[in-house]
Parts: C-alpha cells; sequence; structure tokens
C-alpha cells in the first residue's frame, strides 16, 4: 500500500553540488521502486540552530513522496549510513494534506 510521506534532510555544507544532489538522487530513486515522488524543494544552505558534528550550516531539502512502509524504512537506513547526512526526518502525511483523497461533494 502507498503511502504520502515528507523527508527532510539536512546535508554538509561542506559537500559539492553534484554530492549533494547525488544524495537526493539516491533517495528519489528508492522511492521511485514501488511509489511516485512529488515535489522536491531545495532549501539550500541555511545556518543551524545548533553544532551538529563541528558544522555549523546545512543545505536543506524536502521532498514529498508516496512509497511503501518497506521503501520508507530502506531510505532511513540508507540515509543514517550515508556520510554527509547531518540529520533527517521522514513523517507520514494525512491523506487529506497529501492531495490523495478527492474533496468529499457537498448533498443538498
Amino acid at each position: 500500500m502507498v503511502r504520502p510521506y515528507e523527508l527532510m534532510v539536512i546535508l554538509d555544507s561542506r559537500l559539492s553540488d553534484g554530492d549533494a544532489d547525488a544524495i537526493v538522487n539516491r533517495v528519489t530513486d528508492l522511492a521511485r521502486q514501488d511509489g511516485n515522488v512529488g515535489k522536491i524543494d531545495r532549501w539550500g544552505r541555511r545556518k543551524l540552530a545548533y553544532e551538529i558534528n563541528k558544522v555549523q550550516e546545512g543545505n536543506y531539502s524536502v521532498i514529498e513522496f508516496g512509497s511503501t512502509p518497506q521503501t520508507v524504512a530502506e531510505i532511513a537506513r540508507v540515509l543514517s549510513i550515508t556520510d554527509g547526512v547531518l540529520r533527517h526526518k521522514i513523517i507520514r502525511l494525512p491523506e487529506r494534506v497529501a492531495g490523495s483523497t478527492p474533496a468529499k461533494e457537498a448533498s443538498a
């Protein structure tokens, strides 16, 4: 069963643009295996609220995708072992927020 998810990933700002794109592409390729990828919003370089691994800036990206829970677990595993990923968070979106369910028609 494909469910809607949103992933926020913070990458080390010292990574080159090509390396950062490769990580995002790896995640989207995993999500496309049994689902679909929606909007990819690259926020760019931002100052972190607190230092992580002696890094003060991160490269933020938000990815909306639909996938199965097994694939989401694999994405989380890959991100947790990938060098250059400072933090990541995957949340399951409610169906109505993700636009997966059509609006109910009002009956008179």
